[in-house]
């Protein structure tokens, strides 16, 4: 992720994900990039009013297409809650078994 990408994902994490624990919006200054590549994020969120964390993995999906020498990207989409909710769920009962629920 480059720095723009960077900024813009603290900036949507800001206004869509809020604590689990007592729904407070996350603020800038309380989300910290702990590691990135190209295209992921791994953000930790520390909420200011319960002091829980959260650690989010956000994708940036670019779609790439040329058009003589232009290249478009498409729109970074949002991450809902209910993504945030099902992630949740889908750790609490994870046993951290990878090659079971990749051979699926």
């Amino acid at each position: 992720m480059n720095i723009n990408e960077l900024k813009s994902t603290v900036k949507q994490l800001t206004e869509t994900c809020e604590c689990l624990g007592c729904k407070t919006k996350y603020v800038e200054n309380k989300i910290n990039v702990i590691a990135t590549t190209k295209n992921e994020g791994l953000f930790e969120m520390h909420c200011e009013k319960c002091h829980a964390t959260s650690l989010v993995t956000v994708i940036v999906n670019k779609t790439i297409r040329l058009e003589g020498q232009q290249r478009k990207h498409s729109k970074i989409e949002s991450i809902t809650k209910n993504d945030v909710l099902d992630m949740k769920n889908f750790l609490q009962n994870f046993d951290g078994n990878f090659k079971k629920i990749l051979s699926k």
